[in-house]
């Protein structure tokens, strides 16, 4: 995988967009290895954050991005683009993997509410520029990680090296070195392996438990108990089917003597209903005479009704004329009115028939004079807009505050402010240019301030010196200190060591004699010994005794040795402290002259370009500062008055215009008043003709209805007269005396449906209840031959409880014992179930507890420490590959038994083994480095690494050192042809790599880059 351009925008500490990094051009493609410099905070670190971002959406500070990152911690996004409206920010790689290009794309903006929308990406192929058709934002980090071959952890590990995890990882005890070697490689899935092996067992377990406790849990019955029941139930059965057979036996002749009961009911309410129906007949008989002499002049009914709706219809015709006569008065009121209106509106006497025509010329009139004011308006309101634009746009307090509207009062205030500035105006001749000036003392300020700062580094760096001195001369006195008892217990041992020999031999020597125990046991004074034939022992005890002897001496001997030998690691440790303390401050101090040297020719070099003496104080610079300050702060005020006296130059010429346009548009509004004094002409004239036109019409219909009203009445009058003496004489023949005495007899069609509804009703009622007492005494005489018993209702009720209560009593006994059976049953099929259910448990958790005994624990260190102890070897392998091209000192080794530290073999010293914390801060930056391109080879075994950034850690290095690391690199990237960039201050780096990306950190905050090489 290798990375062939960078381009960003608005992240961090860059301020818009930069020129692209393109490393297939010059000089950066020509030289493969190259260097990005820049003060701490210029943004070296946010380069590489461009390269993960546009890849995974993801940083190594933050971690994932989302706009809510981005709005609560305002990170990513540069702090002075994100206050602008529809900003947007970028970050774009484009890379080359396995013969294919590609460029992935991050950016987030904003939307016209000023918030951030959400995230966005995208990966197209190269050189095509087809985007990659990809659903759902997670989906691109994935994406990118199926094409290079590398997750996002494996990516940062193997492509960004970061020196100081790697020397954490050297000094860590062995514990937190396999969890540090787990983060740094992202193994944690042996961790997981284990930590879910103990659960999977522990849920095993616990399940297996309960289990358990669930079997014991089973209660059945005996065989006895369940013979019992059995028969129990089958007597039981039996009685239940003659208390049921009885239960329907009474319930039978129940229901006959009900339904005999309910039957002579119905006949005594017959009886009482019949009696209701006779009294209503009664009381409906006047009822019944009206309407039948109703029914008797009925024949009429439509004729008489048709007259009194012709009445009814003349009476409305004429109260129809009166109301239109009425109507014509009021419009000839309003006519009337509307013409005095007219006639006064236009201020002249004119004939009723022209009085229109001279409203519709009035009113244009005005108009007129009303388009002239509103154009005189069209021209003050930009000038006014201009007023207040000018006003709130600028950066003078006293013009922000002037009430612009306010017009007299303003422009009486820019007259007077314009005099009171005109004195401090002169300070400087016209053609001053300020920026030019102050541009010239920023950048000497800038000059002292940076050698302010040089001087003072300069006089820490001689402090340092005279500590690391001191330091030096104190060690240097305890190394001639320790090192001749050094060299007496290194005599004392030597000679205890070959005392310790001779006494070993003599001590095997009496072991030899006293093992033959056993004879000298057996040995009897006057008889003969089988070895040498002697009657006489008089060594057997002592033998014992010498060898009792030569143990002692031993044992003090060996106390002694071991209280030399703490001494001597007392001492030893004290002098390795103390020489390597030498070595340390010796070369500290090397680097602290060599420091204090180029701060004090930076310093002399400075002084001379800007005309200073040799000799000048910080104090003297100090005070030059505040001179310039001084200086820079006057022509700001100068600066900010002569802008003043600009911008109150332009609102006096612009109030101007404005009175000039004021007094016109005063002219024509008066002239207006003059001759009309509403508010709305248009509405006012429109009003007054349409009333008048409304009323003249009015007037011609409603005249003209009268007319055809008065005719309509004759007509009706004649109709009524005709009808009426028809009607007179077939009433007359009928005995009515008259027509009112017919419309009295006549009833309303809605009485007349109801009373004969109410004749109808009693006649038919009359009809059914004597069917009903026909029906009823038949189904009684039949419904009483069904009886079986000569029983009152109360005691067959009785027995049909009883009987009931019997046949309820057998089916719960029934029940219960049908329950107890089949809930032994279940007993029975739960117990067989749980003892299989166990089996399997038991079966199934084998596994998982020997899993758990070779690879589980709680937190899952057992199988880690195993998984990360392999990959360590692994990793040290590699590393001492990377360490031969380093340095052919130092082997890298494992840690040893009962040891947690790892440990180096040093050829120098004869393949002498010393734990890593003891080597020097130079010797662990060359470990660290060799580490991390180990790990880079070993997070890619399957992708080409051709791309490779190293942050950090050169500063530790001494010049040999530093040239030896500096070397490998070269012969790296010359061997591998990658693209290898080192992230560094160091000054030593900056003039050996020709090829840089220098970074430049400004006075407000925002960076810039420039390539050069």
């Amino acid at each position: 995988m290798k990375i062939l351009r960078i381009r960003f925008k608005n992240i961090n500490s860059f301020y818009g967009e930069h020129p692209c990094i393109d490393f297939t051009t010059n000089p950066l493609a020509i030289s493969g290895l190259f260097i990005i410099s820049g003060p701490t905070g210029a943004g070296k670190s946010t380069l590489l954050d461009v390269i993960t971002l546009a890849l995974y959406n993801e940083i190594p500070r933050f971690g994932s991005i989302s706009k809510t990152e981005i709005e609560k911690l305002g990170s990513i996004v540069n702090l002075k683009a994100a206050e602008e409206p529809k900003v947007e920010a970028y970050a774009e790689v484009e890379y080359e993997v396995r013969g294919g290009q590609f460029r992935s794309r991050w950016s987030i903006s904003k939307n016209r509410n000023d918030k951030w929308n959400n995230y966005q990406m995208e990966i197209a192929e190269l050189p095509s520029g087809n985007l990659l058709d990809i659903k759902g934002l997670s989906q691109f980090p994935k994406k990118n990680e199926e094409l290079i071959g590398l997750t996002y952890q494996q990516f940062v590990k193997s492509i960004v090296l970061a020196q100081g995890s790697f020397a954490e990882f050297l000094r860590a005890k062995a514990h937190d070195r396999s969890k540090l070697l787990e983060d740094i490689t992202g193994q944690r899935i042996y961790r997981q392996l284990g930590t879910a092996s103990y659960l999977k067992d522990k849920l095993f377990k616990e399940e297996l438990e309960l289990k358990e406790k669930e079997l014991k849990l089973v209660l059945m019955l005996t065989e006895e108990e369940v013979l019992q029941l059995q028969q129990a139930k089958s007597t039981t059965e039996m009685h239940q089917v003659q208390a049921e057979k009885d239960v329907q036996f009474w319930e039978k002749e129940k229901s006959v003597l009900e339904r005999c009961y309910d039957l002579q009911q119905k006949l005594e309410k017959v009886a009482k209903e019949v009696q209701v129906v006779e009294n209503e007949q009664e009381i409906f008989k006047t009822d019944a005479f009206r309407l039948l002499q109703h029914e008797q002049i009925s024949e009429w009914a439509g004729e008489l009704a048709t007259l009194q709706s012709q009445q009814t219809q003349l009476k409305g015709l004429e109260e129809r004329r009166k109301t239109l006569q009425t109507q014509i008065e009021t419009q000839t009121t309003i006519i009337e009115t509307s013409h005095q209106q007219i006639t006064h509106l236009v201020q002249k006497l004119v004939p009723k028939e022209h009085l229109l025509a001279e409203l519709n010329v009035f009113e244009g009139e005005i108009l007129q004079l009303d388009t002239e004011i509103e154009k005189l308006n069209a021209e003050i309101r930009p000038v006014f807009t201009a007023i207040k634009q000018e006003v709130s746009a600028t950066n003078h307090p006293w013009l922000r505050t002037l009430s612009v509207e306010k017009l007299d009062e303003a422009y009486a205030l820019l007259q007077q402010k314009k005099q009171e500035i005109q004195q401090e105006v002169a300070g400087f001749r016209v053609d001053f240019e300020a920026e030019k000036e102050l541009a010239q003392l920023a950048n000497r300020q800038n000059a002292l301030m940076e050698l302010k700062a040089t001087l003072t580094r300069r006089n820490e760096w001689y402090a340092q010196g005279l500590d690391a001195k001191k330091a030096l001369e104190e060690s240097t006195a305890k190394v001639n200190e320790r090192q001749p008892q050094w060299v007496a217990l290194q005599q004392k041992m030597a000679e205890m060591e070959t005392k310790l020999k001779v006494l070993q031999v003599q001590k095997e020597k009496e072991q030899q004699k006293f093992n033959l125990e056993d004879l000298r046991n057996a040995l009897q004074n006057g008889e003969e010994c089988p070895l040498c034939g002697s009657t006489h022992h008089p060594y057997v005890h002592a033998y014992v005794n010498a060898l009792s002897k030569v143990q002692m001496e031993l044992d003090l001997l060996e106390r002694e040795r071991k209280e030399v030998d703490t001494s001597m690691q007392k001492v030893g440790a004290e002098l390795n402290q103390a020489q390597g303390s030498m070595t340390k401050v010796t070369e500290n101090l090397v680097k602290i002259r060599e420091e204090y040297r180029k701060a004090k020719e930076e310093g002399e070099k400075t002084l001379t370009v800007l005309g200073l003496a040799s000799d000048s104080t910080l104090e003297q610079l100090a005070q030059e500062q505040r001179q310039l300050g001084d200086l820079q702060e006057q022509i700001t005020k100068w600066q900010k008055v002569s802008d003043m006296n600009t911008v109150i130059g332009k609102l006096l010429g612009q109030y101007e215009v404005l009175f000039e346009l004021r007094v016109r548009k005063s002219a024509k509004e008066l002239e207006k008043q003059q001759r009309y004094a509403g508010k709305d002409i248009r509405t006012e004239s429109q009003a007054l003709r349409n009333t008048l036109t409304n009323a003249e019409t009015t007037w011609q219909i409603a005249q003209k209805q009268k007319n055809e009203t008065e005719n309509g009445i004759a007509v009706e009058r004649e109709k009524v007269t005709h009808l009426a003496s028809v009607l007179s004489t077939h009433l007359a023949a009928k005995g009515i005396e008259s027509i009112e005495k017919a419309n009295e007899l006549l009833l309303p069609a809605l009485e007349v449906e109801k009373l004969r509804t109410k004749r109808k009703v009693l006649e038919d009622r009359e009809k059914e209840l004597a069917i009903n007492r026909k029906t009823w005494e038949e189904q009684l005489m039949e419904t009483a031959q069904l009886r079986q018993a000569e029983l009152p209702l109360e005691d067959v009720e009785f027995k049909v409880k009883i009987s009931r209560s019997l046949r309820d009593q057998y089916l719960r006994e029934v029940s219960d014992i049908g329950s107890k059976l089949a809930h032994h049953q279940a007993q029975q099929t739960k117990f067989s179930t749980l003892q299989t259910e166990l089996e399997q448990l038991r079966k199934e958790r084998k596994k998982w507890d020997l899993l758990n005994r070779y690879i589980g624990d709680r937190e899952g260190n057992k199988f880690s420490n195993f998984a990360q102890n392999l990959t360590l070897s692994n990793l040290i392998g590699l590393a001492n590959q990377r360490l031969r091209h380093l340095s052919d000192r130092y082997i890298l080794d494992k840690p040893k038994e009962e040891t947690e530290s790892l440990f180096v073999i040093d050829t120098y010293q004869g393949n002498a083994q010393r734990a890593v914390n003891t080597l020097s801060g130079g010797e662990t930056f060359t470990l660290s480095l060799a580490l991390a391109l180990a790990l880079s080879d070993l997070a890619s075994q399957n992708v080409s690494i051709e791309s490779l950034f190293i942050d950090e850690g050169f500063g530790t290095l001494d010049p040999d050192s530093l040239d030896m690391a500096l070397s490998m690199l070269e012969r790296l990237q010359s061997e591998s042809e990658k693209t290898i960039g080192i992230i560094s201050h160091v000054e030593a780096l900056k003039e050996r790599i020709g090829t840089q990306i220098r970074l430049f950190k400004n006075g407000n905050g925002q960076s810039t880059m420039e390539i050069v090489g």
